[in-house]
């Protein structure tokens, strides 16, 4: 089954838009620099110094509310959907195909949304990094 206009087609060099002072933010980042593809996935903190969101054509306030990611050939990602896309040029298609499942893409999309506003809150209870 293909799925139009999905995240599962996403063109690598896909580019992450991430919150650096969040930290689950910081553990996925961590996870994609360790993982074999990482080439894959350029991550790029919106809360650096020298990031411009207008040069995103964007603005900082929206690319706060949740994840961002541009694809290799310009498409943009957003939420659930650019975790989506991080994932399917790591190589895992397959959860990317499951993910859309009617009923789950749903449930999966309200959840990230949920986990993205309550990031800082859920993040005291994780672990520090190493």
């Amino acid at each position: 089954m293909t799925i139009p206009n999905s995240p599962a087609h996403a063109r690598a060099p896909l580019t992450l838009l991430y919150d650096g002072a969040c930290p689950i933010c910081q553990r996925q980042v961590a996870w994609i620099q360790r993982h074999p593809h990482r080439e894959r996935v350029r991550c790029v903190d919106i809360r650096a110094r020298n990031f411009s969101a207008n040069a995103w054509g964007r603005n900082c306030e929206e690319l706060l509310g949740r994840m961002f990611a541009q694809d290799g050939g310009g498409k943009w990602f957003a939420g659930m959907d650019a975790v989506r896309a991080m994932l399917a040029l790591l190589g895992y298609r397959r959860l990317v195909w499951l993910s859309h499942l009617p009923g789950l893409k749903p449930l999966l999309d309200r959840l990230y949304l949920t986990v993205a506003r309550h990031r800082f809150a859920l993040g005291r209870w994780l672990p520090p990094l190493r």
